[in-house]
């Protein structure tokens, strides 16, 4: 049987479809009125291209913002059974490293000068 945490988690963790329709709807609804106006041909085409990729371009962002939430609706109810996940924690080092000072050494040409080595 399922832990009782693990569905209040994927009750709370769903994507949110409001959001899609939120960004895609009213761009398909300007490409609609687009066609049924019928503006000039170089116009139209435009405005075609542009309406369509800014609704692909909506659909995108949505994905990637909703990805862990589609993620978990593949998820069975008993997969935080099966699911194991190794959690390695960076250790910081107590007192940073400082940068190597660069070594000035004396030319053979010219005594006077230093040269970074």
């Amino acid at each position: 049987m399922c832990d009782t945490v693990a569905e209040v988690r994927r009750a709370t963790s769903r994507p949110r479809w409001l959001g899609l329709y939120a960004a895609t709807l009213p761009q398909l609804v300007a490409l609609a009125v687009v066609e049924i106006a019928g503006p000039p041909s170089a116009v139209r085409a435009v405005a075609r291209c542009v309406f369509a990729l800014g609704t692909f371009a909506a659909m995108g962002c949505w994905v990637h913002a909703s990805r862990a939430a589609l993620d978990l609706q593949q998820w069975c109810e008993c997969a935080r059974r099966s699911v194991t996940v190794r959690v390695i924690e960076s250790r910081r080092p107590e007192h940073p490293h400082r940068m190597a000072q660069p070594v000035m050494v004396r030319s053979e040409a010219d005594e006077d000068t230093l040269v970074g080595v």
